[in-house]
C-alpha cells in the first residue's frame, strides 16, 4: 500500500500507524518525506512503461523502414502503384513525425509523465487523422508492411494508455500536495503579520499612556501657574481695567445726558443746515457731529464756539421750537458755559483712561498670559495626539481581528486536508 493510498484512505486501519498530532513547524518535513517515498515508489513502474515505449517507437522505425523498401503487390496496375507510392510517403512522413515528436522524458517525475502522456496523445490523433485514408491504400499494395505499422502504432498507443493508467489516480494527489506550500507559507505569513500588528498596537498602547501622562502633566502645570503670584496680579490688573472701563462708560453716559435736553435743538440746527436754510461754519459742523457720536471727545474751545451759535439761534426763536423748549435749553446751555461740569467730566474721563493706560502697560509686562498660551497650545497639541493614536489603535486592531479571521479560515482548509491524509484523528499543533 502505497503512501498516496493512504492519503485518501482506501484502509483505515493503515493509516493508524501514521502520527496523530503533527507540529506545524514540522509539516512540510512529513509531508516531503513521505510524498518523496509515493513518488519514489512510481519512478520504477515509470521508467519500466518509459522503456516499453522507446522499444515501441523503435518498433515503429523499423516498420517505416520497412515500409519504406517494400514492392507493391505483383498484380498491381500502375495507376494503383502510383496511388499507393503517393500514400507511402504520406504515411512515412507521419510516422516520422511520432518518432522526432514523441520522446520519453529524461526523468521519472509523474508531473512529467503526465506531460508527456498528453503529448503524445496529442502527436498520435494528429498521425491517425492524417493517415487513415493513406492506410487503406498502404494495406491494399503493402498488407505485410501495413500490419506492421499497425501494430506498431497500436503498440506505441497502448504502452501511453499503460503510462497514464499509472499515473492517473496521482495527479489530483499531486495537485493536492503541491498546494501544501503555499498553504502553509500563507499562515506562517498571517502569523508573522498579527505579530508585527501586535507589536504596533503595543507601541501605541504606550504612546497613548505616554500621551495621557503628558496631558496630565500640562494639566498639573496650568494649575500650578493659576496659583502663582504673578497670575493673580495678571487677575486684579484686569479687573482694574475692567472697572475703568465701566467707570469711562459711565462717565461717556454722563456727558451724554449733558446735551440731552438740546438735542431737538440740534437736530434742528442740523436740519436747517442740510436744506442751507442756516448753514453751519465748518467747525460747528463738525462739533455737532461730535456732539451727536461722540460727546466725550469735544473739545473746550471748540464747545464754546458751539453752544455761542446755539444760544444766539434759540434767542433768535428760529428753530421752530415751542416757546418753553426754547427756555430749556438757554438754561442749558447757561450750565454748560458757566459751570465746570464739562470739564470735571472730561478730565475724570482723562483720568481713567490714564490709568488704564498704565495697568494695561503693566498687564503687558507680564508673561504669565504667554505661558498659559503655551500650555494650552501644547495640551492641544497632545489631546490631538492622544485622539489620532487611539483613531490607529483601532484601525490596527481592526485589522487584526480581520487576519486573525483569514487565519483560522486557512487552518481550517490545511486541517481538513491533512485529516484526508492522515486520518480525522490527526490534528496540528501549533507552538
Amino acid at each position: 500500500m502505497s503512501f498516496l493510498d493512504r492519503i485518501f484512505g482506501k484502509k483505515k486501519k493503515e493509516t493508524e500507524s501514521l502520527p496523530q498530532r503533527i507540529d506545524f513547524n514540522r509539516l512540510p518535513d512529513v509531508i516531503n518525506e513521505e510524498y518523496k517515498k509515493e513518488l519514489d515508489s512510481l519512478r520504477a513502474p515509470i521508467g519500466e512503461k518509459y522503456r516499453e515505449i522507446n522499444s515501441s517507437i523503435k518498433d515503429i522505425r523499423d516498420a517505416r523502414q520497412r515500409l519504406l523498401e517494400a514492392e507493391a503487390m505483383a498484380d498491381a496496375n500502375k495507376r494503383a502503384e502510383k496511388l499507393g507510392e503517393s500514400n507511402r510517403d504520406n504515411v512515412i512522413h507521419n510516422l516520422d513525425l511520432v518518432i522526432e515528436k514523441i520522446h520519453v522524458p529524461s526523468n521519472k517525475d509523474p508531473k512529467d509523465a503526465f506531460d508527456f502522456y498528453e503529448d503524445s496523445k496529442t502527436v498520435l490523433k494528429q498521425v491517425l487523422e492524417n493517415t487513415q485514408r493513406s492506410m487503406l491504400y498502404i494495406k491494399a499494395l503493402y498488407p505485410r508492411e501495413f500490419e506492421n505499422v499497425g501494430s506498431g502504432l497500436a503498440g506505441l498507443e497502448s504502452r501511453i494508455d499503460e503510462l497514464y493508467g499509472l499515473i492517473k489516480d496521482e495527479k489530483e494527489k499531486i495537485e493536492i500536495f503541491d498546494k501544501f506550500p503555499e498553504q502553509i507559507e500563507s499562515i506562517r505569513r498571517q502569523e508573522r503579520e498579527i505579530e508585527e500588528i501586535q507589536e504596533k498596537i503595543i507601541d501605541l498602547e504606550e504612546k497613548y499612556e505616554s500621551a495621557k501622562q503628558d496631558v496630565a502633566d500640562i494639566g498639573s502645570r496650568m494649575e500650578e501657574l493659576k496659583g502663582s503670584d504673578e497670575f493673580e496680579n495678571a487677575r486684579n490688573l484686569e479687573n482694574r481695567i475692567k472697572e475703568l472701563d465701566d467707570n469711562i462708560s459711565i462717565t461717556d453716559s454722563e456727558i451724554r445726558r449733558l446735551f440731552t435736553p438740546m438735542s431737538k435743538a440740534i437736530s434742528r440746527v442740523e436740519k436747517q443746515d442740510k436744506k442751507e436754510i442756516h448753514v453751519l461754519s465748518p467747525g460747528n459742523r463738525n462739533t455737532l457731529e461730535t456732539i451727536k457720536n461722540n460727546p466725550s471727545a469735544i473739545g473746550e474751545t471748540e464747545l464754546g464756539s458751539f453752544l455761542d451759535m446755539l444760544e444766539q439761534r434759540i434767542k433768535n426763536r428760529d428753530l421752530g421750537l415751542k416757546e418753553q423748549m426754547y427756555d430749556k435749553i438757554l438754561r442749558q446751555i447757561e450750565k454748560l458755559k458757566e459751570t465746570s461740569v464739562m470739564a470735571d467730566l472730561l478730565e475724570q474721563r482723562d483720568s481713567y483712561l490714564s490709568e488704564k493706560k498704565a495697568v494695561t502697560d503693566e498687564l503687558n509686562q507680564l508673561d504669565v498670559y504667554r505661558k498659559m498660551e503655551n500650555i494650552e497650545t501644547q495640551e492641544s497639541e497632545y489631546s490631538d495626539s492622544i485622539g489620532q493614536i487611539l483613531s490607529r489603535i483601532e484601525a490596527e486592531r481592526n485589522h487584526l481581528q480581520d487576519i486573525e479571521d483569514n487565519l483560522e479560515s486557512s487552518k481550517h482548509l490545511l486541517n481538513s486536508e491533512i485529516k484526508t491524509i492522515f486520518g480525522q484523528d490527526a490534528e496540528i499543533i501549533y507552538s
